[in-house]
């Protein structure tokens, strides 16, 4: 079935204003006259919808800036590859944080120093731009007997967030985190969605040489 738009529903108006306002329509012996009025406006109104439907399913070609991370399991210096999904857009502009740009699409980039980093991805495609922030913290070299870990950030600011967690000791065993919510969690790299903002007490301990040793870090979410 065709759509309708503006200039259908002026014309089917102007056309059903010209002809007879009423209708005859029997019922048996008895002839029952029908305003046609009300019927011109049940039809205006179900073009008027029509053509609503019509805009909204008008597909957006508006760039979207969207992306990823990889490769932050490695203590410093790390060489993070940052993987782009975004979509409808011919340029980027990427911002790792640490004073060093790069206008490729899947650029890699090495952090030399332990810190946590804001993250900046600008798009732009024909039909505008539009740009997305994340934050991540990467860990130091941990002795051979100890825990270390490294998180990534899906947005850097808001909640819901979800945060990636890696082990960074490639000899730790026996992981055990403990998020601040009572819950514990044993796997080796877990993904946590945080629903509110606030201070996070993150303990995660691991069996190295068979030794158990603990670190703890206090995450802020805003």
């Amino acid at each position: 079935m065709a759509a309708f738009d503006e200039g259908d529903a002026a014309g089917l108006h102007k056309w059903l204003s010209v002809i007879n306002v009423e209708i005859n329509t029997f019922t048996g012996k008895r002839i029952k006259k029908c305003n046609m009025k009300k019927i011109i406006g049940v039809l205006l109104l179900t073009i008027a919808v029509l053509v609503a439907c019509k805009k909204n399913d008008t597909p957006s070609n508006k760039p979207v800036a969207k992306f990823s991370v990889s490769g932050y399991e490695e203590p410093t210096p790390s060489a993070i590859t940052f993987i782009n999904i975004s979509s409808n857009a011919s340029s980027y502009l990427w911002n790792f944080g640490d004073g060093t740009t790069s206008t490729e699409s899947n650029p890699v980039h090495t952090y030399a120093f332990i810190g946590t980093y804001l993250l900046r991805l600008k798009v732009t495609g024909p039909d505008g731009a539009d740009s997305t922030c994340k934050l991540l913290t990467i860990a130091d070299i941990p002795a051979g007997n100890k825990s270390s870990f490294s998180y990534f950030n899906e947005k850097c600011i808001g909640t819901p967030v979800g945060i990636s967690f890696k082990t960074v000791n490639p000899a730790s065993t026996n992981i055990v985190w403990d998020f601040s919510s009572g819950v514990i969690n044993v796997s080796r790299d877990p993904i946590v969605q945080f629903l509110l903002p606030g201070d996070y007490t993150i303990k995660y301990s691991s069996l190295i040489g068979g030794v158990r040793d603990t670190v703890i870090r206090i995450i802020r979410i805003d």
